[in-house]
């Protein structure tokens, strides 16, 4: 761990034992206040209260006053050993040396185990060797009024097993204190790798968001031992990198577009095509000035290089110009071939026209107009400031487009002058042309997609293998290439160790040999992808499960050449899916019984329903629901008795009883009634009915209806069967 985080890891400690010393101080407090009243009770029995309350103040204003005074140091606690051991040895005296009393120093090294500290177990002991030596002694040579103990004499070997058990005990006692602390320092230091970790990872997240915001410029201080933060940062060098070859590209790119624009335009005549072109590169490139030379044949046949446009400050200059092959810089490059840059120009070589007069250019170029290794011209450019690398490219792929351009159109002059009989054969070979030069065009633009994707599967490939996804290749007999380190670390093998060999390692012995597996291979050497969720075998014998797909890399005519795997381990997920799948068993088995049973509940009160009188009432007795036969019975219509009041089935004077209000009391309070009761029918009839009222409670065991079955006694004909489903509601 780096220095910042051992001191974070000191601060934890510090704030654990902090924490661990306040808790057990507020024990020590009330632990005193029982050592001063154990000491005033004690002297009830030999009247030693002149002993328990000076020896225990001295020990209280001990403790307290040393703590009151050094608040922050450890003295205190070792001060609080000793005086647990006065107080042991005032309790020995008060109590005429009583043997249990020697106890009570075992007591305070139990409560010193709460500080986790093993030496404060030192004082205490020692105090104990030195009362008990120098008691034992005063005692047995006949000093009056010295109590260690009730014995009438201990010889030396009783008094050496007393103090050997005394100190094995406050040894033990030592021991766990020193055990509390390596644990506390233990948890302190997990807690303070776990801080170090939450903040690098919070740093990360925080880095990650001003990378995907666009925010490549952002700086975030790594830890050193952060392997996610420097691949963060190389991740946000690559970006860079990227974007910069991006802006490249596309400058390089839009720029050879506009030019390519300017010749489809321009074909007809060399002059105008040489304005627009230097008007145009002068300020693309963002130069002061800019000239144009093309290569000119006279009658005799010597060629000379004539400046056919020239451009500076936004406007046309027109002059006449003649260099010979070689002469000045400008023959020079087109003799050469090559570029010339110039980034310390003579004074007088050229001057460019400014506000504040003429001044020399900071950097001159000059650039062949070339295609095919023919030179049509140069272009001269001068600025005062330096042309960068895109700049540079621009040139190099715009001399190549104007060169073709020019060639193609001095052509195209010729043959008009020569063909003037031929213009249909001329219209063909200008079409081929155009053609040829669209495909070119579209070459270039292939061959520039083409390192694009290149770079893009370089950064992807290499985020895979940081990503930690597994990743293996193989070729399509199944024999291993190449495999990641997440793939080596997922099966517990190393690369040397299954290079060269098949497949198979990683399956099942029995799989290997069957006619699925010798369709896998076949389907993959075929070209079809493989993907899924495959069991698999470890090194070690440990069976797992992976996701992922056996994918086919091909060969420019699109034949398969090798196979990829690309995989995540899903171990846990297919066990969790098993258990998940038995307990959707169980659930289902256990749901076809509750079916089976609300059909069978069903089938009970449809037949209740269809043969009985059914009456329903909330717990105040309001009428809710009436089945068909009740109506019948009682010679009411529904919308007759819904809402109303029960009463209106018994007579007058059954209505004012108390059994009527106690009938209704008993219940809503959940209770069952059954019997035979006079009810009035709609004529003034008395009917003689034979039912049960049932309380229906809901999951609160609360009342929330109840439900009325009956019949008329008159007609007591019902089956058997539907009289005990009758007295089961």
């Amino acid at each position: 761990m780096n220095s910042s985080g051992t001191l974070m890891s000191k601060d934890v400690l510090r704030r654990f034992f902090s924490d661990i010393n306040k808790k057990s101080d507020q024990v020590i407090n009330v632990a005193l206040a029982l050592y001063f009243a154990t000491g005033l009770v004690l002297a009830t029995f030999y009247d030693t209260y002149s002993i328990a309350i000076g020896v225990g103040t001295l020990c209280l204003v001990s403790y307290y006053g040393t703590k009151a005074m050094l608040p922050n140091s450890d003295l205190y606690r070792y001060v609080l050993a000793v005086v647990l051991g006065v107080f042991a040895a005032q309790y020995i005296y008060q109590m005429h040396g009583m043997f249990e009393m020697h106890f009570i120093f075992f007591v305070g090294s139990a409560l010193l185990i709460a500080y986790q500290n093993w030496k404060l177990q030192i004082p205490l002991i020692l105090f104990i060797v030195v009362h008990h030596g120098t008691f034992a002694y005063l005692q047995f040579t006949g000093l009056k009024e010295v109590y260690f103990t009730q014995m009438e004499f201990m010889d030396l070997s009783t008094f050496i097993i007393h103090a050997a058990v005394a100190t094995t005990i406050i040894f033990i006692n030592g021991f766990w204190a020193f055990l509390f602390e390596r644990r506390t320092k233990s948890d302190g230091q997990n807690r303070s790798q776990l801080e170090h970790q939450l903040s690098n990872i919070k740093n990360n997240i925080q880095f990650a968001d001003e990378i995907s915001g666009g925010n490549l410029d952002s700086q975030v201080k790594m830890d050193e031992n952060d392997l996610l933060g420097k691949s963060l940062l190389q991740m946000r060098t690559n970006l860079i990198d990227a974007n910069r070859r991006e802006r490249l590209e596309k400058y390089v790119t839009q720029g050879v577009a506009t030019i390519g624009e300017i010749l489809r335009k321009n074909t007809d005549n060399v002059d105008r095509l040489a304005d627009e072109l230097i008007r145009e590169i002068v300020k693309y490139t963002n130069s002061n000035q800019g000239g144009m030379f093309l290569l000119e044949t006279e009658e005799n046949q010597d060629q000379y290089l004539r400046l056919a446009s020239c451009y500076a400050y936004d406007r046309k200059k027109f002059m006449d110009k003649k260099l010979g092959i070689g002469e000045s810089l400008v023959g020079q490059c087109f003799l050469e071939k090559d570029i010339i840059l110039l980034t310390q120009v003579p004074k007088d070589y050229v001057k460019i026209t400014s506000g504040l007069g003429l001044a020399t250019p900071a950097c001159v170029l000059l650039i062949p107009v070339m295609a095919n290794d023919q030179v049509t011209g140069v272009i001269e450019l001068a600025s005062f400031e330096k042309y960068d690398e895109s700049a540079m490219e621009f040139l190099r792929k715009a001399s190549e487009a104007i060169a073709t351009s020019i060639i193609s159109a001095q052509t195209t002059e010729h043959i008009k002058t020569l063909l003037n009989d031929s213009q249909q054969r001329a219209e063909e070979l200008r079409a081929q042309e155009e053609e040829m030069r669209q495909n070119m065009e579209e070459l270039t633009a292939t061959q520039e997609e083409m390192i694009r994707k290149s770079v893009e599967t370089e950064n992807r490939i290499k985020a895979i293998n940081e990503s930690g996804i597994a990743s293996i290749e193989f070729n399509l007999d199944g024999t291993i290439l190449e495999a990641n380190q997440s793939f080596l670390d997922l099966m517990g093998y190393t690369l040397g160790e299954i290079q060269g060999r098949h497949h198979s390692i990683f399956t099942l012995p029995h799989y290997a040999s069957t006619e699925e597996y010798r369709k896998f291979w076949e389907d993959l050497r075929n070209g079809i992808p493989r993907p899924g969720e495959f069991h698999r075998v470890t090194k070690s014998g440990k069976k797992i499960y992976i996701k992922g797909s056996y994918s086919i890399l091909r060969d420019h005519h699109g034949n398969p050449v090798r196979v990829m795997k690309l995989a995540t381990d899903i171990t846990s997920m297919m066990v969790q899916q098993e258990e998940l799948n038995q307990n959707m068993k169980s659930l289902n088995v256990i749901q076809g019984q509750v079916q089976n049973n609300r059909a069978e509940m069903q089938s009970t009160l449809n037949a209740i329903n269809e043969s009985l009188a059914v009456i329903e009432f909330n717990p105040q007795g309001e009428v809710l629901y009436a089945n068909t036969n009740f109506l019948n019975l009682m010679g009411y219509k529904l919308d007759e008795i819904i809402g109303k009041h029960h009463r209106m089935f018994v007579g007058q004077t059954e209505q004012t009883s108390e059994r009527y209000a106690k009938f209704w009391k008993d219940l809503a309070d959940g209770q069952t009634l059954k019997g035979e009761f006079n009810r009035i029918h709609k004529k003034g009839e008395i009917i003689r009915i034979r039912g049960n009222y049932s309380p229906i409670k809901n999951h609160n065991d609360q009342v929330e209806k109840i439900i009325k079955i009956a019949y008329e006694v008159e007609e007591d004909i019902i089956p058997e069967r539907l009289r005990r489903e009758m007295s089961a509601f």
